[in-house]
């Protein structure tokens, strides 16, 4: 009888291999996210969590920087019991081990130490130039960081609790949106091995959470404030509460059934954050970005979706915060041909506005 199991990729393979050789050396393993996780950062931290202490009995630790924003994101911490926490004072200076997981240590979403090298570092997106780790699994041809850590999983042959499969379900469906965005056959297996093992009265409860009222206020000024210039809709949302609103807003500004990219930043902490997203497969949205905002590590991504920041200032006057708005989404709206700022139309606010 033929094994239907999704076979593990290179880096699943060298995950193994490193956990079975050199696990006690691991011990014990802070293992931190990106600030502000998402769910495909909380289900690899976790799935990374298990595997290591039920191949080698490594004793771990889940961190992240900043908050839990978005509420599907914090139902799903809460409702799956995901043993994630926030970063102590002093506590990545004081661990012996850390490995890093969808992210890279020159990113800026992250609090790494500048000075300090990963034993580990698991991540789909691009490899930075500036990346070093001890082992550096980068995997970019997967569409979540999940899936590399599902596929370690399926071949250590370890159980996994419902709760944790029902994390590897919801966190590849949500980095390729129900795998309808830069999802691979390998993701698609990653998610159907699990699928059934996953509680699906607690998917559908993260999936559709209870929502703040400041939610509804940042949704309705991103649509009332949103500008349409050709394929393009975009809005600058202001001072926000928790900095993943900009990628949520772009996300639902895209479904827009005229717009092939959205364009959408927010002002949190003293930086300017930007999300891009194309309907396009082949748009180049990460390398788009980057170069949008000047280089280095500001700015990053994948074909269809993009992120990243500017540093604006704590202080900093209405005009620096407009400046900076306004350039970046000049500079976009300048790569796709578009250089005249009157053609920007705002066909949702209304006429007393």
């Amino acid at each position: 009888m033929s094994d239907s199991r999704p076979k593990a990729g290179w880096h699943a393979r060298k995950l193994l291999e490193l956990i079975e050789t050199a696990g006690k050396q691991l011990r014990p393993l802070l293992i931190m996210t990106h600030d502000h996780p998402d769910p495909d950062s909380l289900a690899s931290a976790w799935a990374l969590a298990h595997l290591a202490q039920s191949i080698a009995k490594i004793r771990t630790r889940i961190v992240y920087g900043g908050i839990i924003g978005r509420a599907e994101n914090r139902l799903m911490a809460e409702r799956l019991l995901i043993p994630a926490f926030p970063l102590r004072k002093g506590e990545i200076q004081e661990a012996p081990h850390v490995a890093l997981v969808d992210t890279q240590p020159p990113f800026r979403n992250n609090r790494f130490p500048p000075r300090r090298r990963p034993d580990l570092i698991i991540d789909h997106h691009p490899r930075h130039a500036d990346t070093q780790a001890g082992v550096a699994l980068i995997d970019e041809s997967v569409g979540a960081t999940t899936t590399i850590l599902a596929e370690a999983l399926i071949a250590a042959g370890v159980k996994v609790p419902q709760r944790l499969a029902t994390a590897i379900v919801y966190g590849i469906g949500s980095e390729t949106q129900n795998l309808g965005r830069e999802a691979t056959d390998r993701d698609m297996a990653a998610y159907q091995a699990f699928w059934p093992r996953a509680n699906m009265r607690a998917l559908w409860k993260i999936s559709y959470p209870k929502r703040s009222q400041n939610f509804f206020s940042d949704l309705a000024r991103g649509i009332r404030n949103a500008f349409v210039a050709g394929p393009i809709i975009g809005v600058h949302l202001g001072p926000l509460r928790t900095p993943d609103r900009v990628a949520q807003i772009a996300d639902f500004l895209l479904t827009h059934e005229k717009m092939r990219w959205s364009i959408v930043t927010g002002r949190y902490q003293g930086r300017l954050h930007v999300s891009l997203r194309t309907s396009d497969p082949g748009g180049g949205a990460g390398r788009l970005l980057k170069r949008i905002l000047g280089g280095g590590n500001r700015g990053g991504g994948h074909t269809m979706i993009a992120g990243g920041s500017l540093e604006v200032g704590l202080d900093a006057a209405e005009l620096a915060w407009h400046e900076a708005e306004e350039l970046v989404t000049t500079s976009f709206l300048q790569s796709q041909g578009i250089k005249d700022p009157g053609l920007r139309l705002y066909p949702f606010r209304s006429s007393t506005a």
